[in-house]
């Protein structure tokens, strides 16, 4: 039978050997979390630095020696800082186009193209609108100026102010490409520099319609509201959900996309690991956007 004295013995060194696990695990994770060191310059589009910001203040807590500094500017600005050696990633809420492709190749750069999230492409009109649908073809008129009152389409008689996106911006390429094609618009329609801003003016006027993003519609105030989407007038309208914009029945659903040299460096490339990790993700679903995976909705 152990004595009292071989028995504090033991335990005492029991305590001491947990003691030390303790801390050698601490030290790993510390390790672990403190490993990504250096600054990351990263640019572009204005509908994905919010969400982007959101990530970089995580991934600095996680990572104190880490500087990740987020700038908007458009999706065309954030490409050609990569390209240029500004940035080391890029934020482009549209597929990169065959000119930006064609530049890279030219300069010998491979650049890799990362899913962060989907989004859909949000038509709002200001609450007090009795309007709740449209189709591709009367979204086209209103923005070219052939349809200038709602009166036309059921609504008010009421004059329509439109706001778009300025060019430059990967949301007005989109919309370009899909509602306007090969209409301009119309003189009257207001051009402005963020989903934010577009939100905040639908709000404030009677007759007003706009588009923004998932991201910007879920921190807007009561003023607003979205309205579906039919591709033609014989089809069902579809609503920028979570299921319709992952599988792309919403007609304006996107990717948006982080964008770098193939060869990054390494706290770059922990950076971008991190925006698709499932905390990353969350963060993406936080900001109002859906995330690439279904883990967690």
């Amino acid at each position: 039978m152990a004595s009292p004295i071989s028995r504090t013995i033991a335990l005492a060194a029991f305590v001491v050997l947990a003691a030390v696990a303790a801390l050698f695990f601490f030290l790993r994770e510390r390790q672990a979390a403190t490993g990504a060191t250096g600054s990351v310059q990263v640019a572009g589009s204005e509908t994905m630095r919010p969400v982007v910001s959101a990530c970089a203040e995580e991934f600095m807590s996680r990572n104190p020696k880490a500087d990740v500094i987020v700038k908007g500017g458009g999706s065309g600005d954030g490409v050609a800082a990569v390209l240029h050696g500004i940035a080391d990633i890029g934020m482009a809420s549209r597929d990169l186009s065959q000119r930006e492709r064609d530049y890279a190749a030219s300069k010998g750069i491979e650049l890799s193209e990362f899913a962060l999230a989907r989004d859909g492409v949000t038509i709002i009109v200001n609450r007090a609108s009795p309007i709740d649908a449209l189709d591709l073809e009367q979204l086209q008129a209103i923005f070219a100026g052939s349809i200038r009152n709602w009166r036309e389409l059921g609504g008010e008689d009421l004059e329509i102010t439109a706001f778009a996106r300025a060019a430059g911006s990967g949301t007005a390429s989109l919309f370009g490409d899909r509602v306007l094609k090969d209409a301009a618009y119309a003189p009257s329609v207001t051009q402005l520099p963020t989903n934010e801003a577009i939100v905040a003016e639908v709000g404030a006027r009677a007759g007003a319609i706009g588009y923004t993003s998932l991201g910007a519609l879920r921190s807007a105030r009561n003023g607003v509201k979205s309205i579906a989407l039919r591709v033609d007038e014989q089809l069902q309208a579809a609503t920028p959900t979570a299921e319709q914009v992952r599988s792309q029945r919403y007609p304006l659903a996107r990717t948006l996309h982080l964008i770098g040299p193939r060869r990054s460096t390494d706290t770059a490339s922990a950076f971008v690991a991190f925006c698709l990790s499932p905390a990353g993700q969350s963060l993406v679903r936080k900001a109002g956007y859906v995330s690439i995976t279904q883990d967690g909705e």
